[in-house]
C-alpha cells in the first residue's frame, strides 16, 4: 500500500511539473519549459509528442545561442568575413562553405529600437515575400514564386512555405520552415553576464513526417534543408559594429541582431561562379533589402506590412515590451 501511494504521488508530482511546463510554454519560455520537463519521472507514460518536441526544440535553440554568443572575429573562427559596412548602418557579413556544399552565413547588426518591429514584421509576414525580396538573372535565375503560411499558433509561431523558381535544368527549391519565438530573457543559461538577457528565434526545415499539416513536395521541386538561428539583444556597447561605427546618432538604444543561417540546396556539387555569387552579392544585398523595406516599413511606405502589424499587435506589442526589459537590464548591469 506504501508503494502504491508513493507512486500515486509521484504521478501526482509529474503532472504538476507538465501543467507548470506547458504555462511556461505558452508564454513563450521555451528553455524553462524544457528544464521543468526534464525534472518529470514518469515520461514514458506521461508525456506527448508535444512535450518531446518542446525538448527537441530547446536543445536546438540553445545551441543556436551559445553559437552567436561566440565572437566570430576571435582566433581560430571558422568565419570568413564577407562584408563590413558602417555609416547609416552597421552589419558585419561572415559565411563558412562546407565540404558538403552546405553553405552557413552570420550577420550581427545594430540598429535603433524603432526598426525592430518594423524588421521582425519583413522576416514573419510571409505571404508579403514576393513584394520584396531581389530577384536575380545572373549567374544563375532566381526568384519567389510563393510563400504562405501553414499554421500560425501563438506569438511567433508558424510553420511558412516558401518555393524558389531556378533556371532549367535545375528543379525549383520548396522550404516548408517551423518558425518559434523565445523569450529568454530571464533565463539564466542563455546569456552571459554582460547583457540583459534576448529574445530567440529558431527556424527549422520540417517534412510530411514532421508534422501531417505539410504538403507533399511537388514533382518539379526538392525540397532543402533549412536552420536559422537568431539572438535580439540591448546591443553591447563594446560590440565591433558599435565600437567602429561612424554613426553618431544616440538618441535611441540600440539593438544587435545575430542572425545565423544554414542552407542544404541539394546540389552535389556547386560551381565556384555560383558559391561566389551567394557569398560576395546575395547575402549582403539580400540584407541591405532587408534593412530597405523595414526603413520604408517604419515610415509608413509599406502599408500592407504596417496592416499586419496593427492586426497582430499581441506579438509586436510582446516584443515592444520585452525589448524594454531587455534595455532596461542592460542600462543596469551598465551602471554596477
Amino acid at each position: 500500500m506504501d508503494c502504491q501511494m508513493e507512486q500515486e504521488n509521484e504521478t501526482a508530482s509529474d503532472v504538476e511539473l507538465i501543467q507548470q511546463a506547458e504555462e511556461l510554454y505558452g508564454q513563450e519560455r521555451l528553455l524553462q519549459a524544457a528544464e521543468v520537463l526534464e525534472l518529470v519521472s514518469n515520461r514514458e507514460n506521461l508525456f506527448t509528442d508535444h512535450h518531446w518536441m518542446i525538448l527537441k526544440w530547446a536543445d536546438v535553440v540553445k545551441k543556436g545561442m551559445q553559437d552567436l554568443l561566440q565572437d566570430p572575429e576571435q582566433d581560430g573562427s571558422p568565419w570568413i568575413k564577407q562584408r563590413e559596412t558602417h555609416g547609416h548602418r552597421d552589419f558585419l557579413v561572415f559565411y563558412q562553405l562546407t565540404d558538403e556544399n552546405k553553405l552557413i552565413a552570420r550577420i550581427d547588426c545594430a540598429f535603433e529600437t524603432s526598426l525592430l518591429n518594423p524588421l521582425l514584421s519583413v522576416f514573419n509576414e510571409s505571404d508579403l515575400y514576393s513584394s520584396w525580396m531581389p530577384s536575380f538573372k545572373r549567374p544563375i535565375k532566381v526568384g519567389v514564386t510563393k510563400s504562405q503560411k501553414l499554421k500560425e499558433e501563438g506569438r511567433g509561431n508558424q510553420i511558412i512555405q516558401v518555393t524558389t523558381s531556378l533556371a532549367w535544368p535545375l528543379y525549383d527549391r520548396d522550404l516548408i520552415m517551423h518558425v518559434m519565438a523565445v523569450d529568454a530573457i530571464e533565463d539564466n543559461n542563455s546569456s552571459n553576464d554582460s547583457d540583459g538577457g534576448c529574445i530567440a528565434i529558431q527556424a527549422l526545415s520540417e517534412t510530411t513526417n514532421d508534422n501531417p499539416l505539410i504538403p507533399a513536395v511537388d514533382k518539379n521541386a526538392v525540397r532543402i534543408d533549412f536552420s536559422n538561428s537568431m539572438l535580439i539583444r540591448a546591443c553591447p556597447p563594446d560590440h565591433p559594429c558599435v565600437v567602429r561605427s561612424t554613426n553618431n546618432d544616440d538618441d535611441e538604444p540600440l539593438i544587435l541582431l545575430s542572425m545565423m543561417l544554414e542552407v542544404d540546396p541539394k546540389v552535389r556539387a556547386v560551381p565556384q561562379s555560383i558559391q561566389n555569387f551567394i557569398t560576395r552579392t546575395f547575402l549582403g544585398r539580400m540584407w541591405i533589402s532587408l534593412l530597405h523595406v523595414a526603413e520604408d516599413v517604419r515610415d509608413g511606405k509599406r502599408l500592407a506590412h504596417k496592416e499586419k502589424i496593427e492586426s497582430n499587435r499581441e506579438l509586436y506589442s510582446w516584443i515592444e515590451e520585452r525589448v524594454g526589459v531587455m534595455i532596461h537590464n542592460m542600462q543596469k548591469l551598465q551602471k554596477i
